[in-house]
């Protein structure tokens, strides 16, 4: 378990949940139950005491903000698997809402379109909430009217935060396409942006300690969430900058100079319990018929999809996955694509096709020793004085 469920599908993408994001609901709906909305109906209103209409309001505004948030992601989501780059999913947690996008865009324009439609729809909620407010008379004391108006102004903050100049926000993620775009070189341009991230990242965590000693007036709830922002953003520039160098030095490498051609096979009466013995945690197995033509491809997925206890009755024909149904590589294809499309897709082997002939077989385990060795500096012998 890693707190996460799913709670909808949107298009196909699964909407998931943290439960980190339940402790910022609670708090946003305590806040504006409790001091928010009773502050700003006005003292001659009837609501102005009206404790459960504010849990109402505060409720309502919480989970409409929420779902703005999934609008937001799910834009860059769409644009994404428009431009061919698998999303796994979309997750709401505790500093909002993140697009899991499995892969970057090829060209600096995509990496733009894909990066700045997130804030123009938090900008195109604003102004539904505005103009909806606008056409219900700009109450200062109706409760739909005090909803959209937070919601308005809300979703303008998202939008300008969001476009902070510092990777991965949206912002950042403009920055990079720009000098992308300049200088024609991802790698140097990703540097830029996620070091302006982590410089960002560092100025949220300044300024929440002095808002803790009281030094900037912010309430001291806020510095401590300004502090907590910005060591999620310092932490999430310095990963993503880690990956960037991790993917250019597996696009170095192409199927052929890491697949194993040597390749297990087994019977289809292969007894799949001893598939598990001989394949240890992740394995992967190619069934052949009787004239050792490859039928089928079994690894440990497979097994693991049965129920307890079962896999004594079952062989290596009745789990196997016939060839169209499993995901193969070509051997042009470069180490990064390859990774990527494994962490997707939860695969820890891929088989390689040439020509409509299994040719080999690509581990996991084989890209990520490749990547230790590139990117983990490697002791140097030392003469004996």
């Amino acid at each position: 378990m890693n707190g996460n469920f799913k709670i909808a599908s949107v298009l196909g993408i699964p909407i998931v949940v943290n439960v980190s994001w339940v402790a910022t609901l609670l708090f946003v709906t305590s806040v504006l139950a409790l001091r928010f909305y009773p502050e700003v109906i006005p003292p001659e209103s009837p609501n102005r005491d009206n404790a459960g209409l504010h849990w109402a309001m505060a409720i309502a505004s919480g989970l409409a903000f929420f779902t703005s948030i999934v609008l937001h992601e799910l834009a860059h989501s769409v644009i994404a698997r428009r431009q061919g780059i698998p999303v796994k999913n979309i997750t709401l947690f505790i500093f909002g809402g993140v697009s899991q996008i499995a892969g970057e865009a090829r060209r600096p324009l995509h990496e733009f379109v894909m990066a700045i439609v997130g804030p123009l729809t938090s900008l195109l909620i604003a102004g539904s909430c505005f103009a909806v407010w606008f056409v219900l008379g700009q109450s200062d004391e109706e409760p739909v009217s005090l909803v959209l108006e937070w919601l308005f102004l809300m979703n303008l903050i998202l939008a300008i935060f969001n476009m902070a100049p510092g990777f991965p926000m949206d912002g950042g993620r403009v920055l990079r396409s720009l000098l992308w775009g300049f200088s024609g070189n991802l790698l140097k341009a990703t540097r830029v942006a996620t070091f302006v991230g982590r410089a960002l990242g560092y100025g949220l965590m300044f300024l929440g300690f002095v808002s803790l000693l009281g030094i900037t007036g912010l309430d001291p709830w806020s510095g401590v969430w300004m502090g907590l922002l910005g060591m999620f953003l310092e932490s999430s520039a310095k990963q993503s900058w880690f990956q960037a160098r991790a993917m250019e030095a597996l696009s170095k490498y192409k199927t052929e100079d890491v697949m194993a051609e040597d390749t297990e096979t087994v019977t289809e009466n292969e007894p799949a319990i001893r598939l598990a013995d001989r394949g240890g945690r992740h394995f992967a197995f190619f069934v052949t018929d009787m004239d050792e033509r490859v039928v089928g491809v079994v690894t440990e997925k497979e097994l693991e999809a049965q129920k307890p206890g079962t896999i004594r009755s079952f062989n290596a024909g009745q789990l196997m996955l016939r060839p169209e149904e499993v995901q193969t590589a070509t051997p042009a294809e470069t180490g990064d694509t390859l990774l990527q499309r494994m962490e997707t897709n939860a695969l820890w082997h891929l088989p390689v096709v040439s020509d409509g002939r299994l040719v080999g077989v690509v581990s996991k385990e084989k890209l990520l020793l490749l990547l230790a060795r590139a990117l983990i500096p490697q002791a140097r012998s030392r003469p004996f004085i």
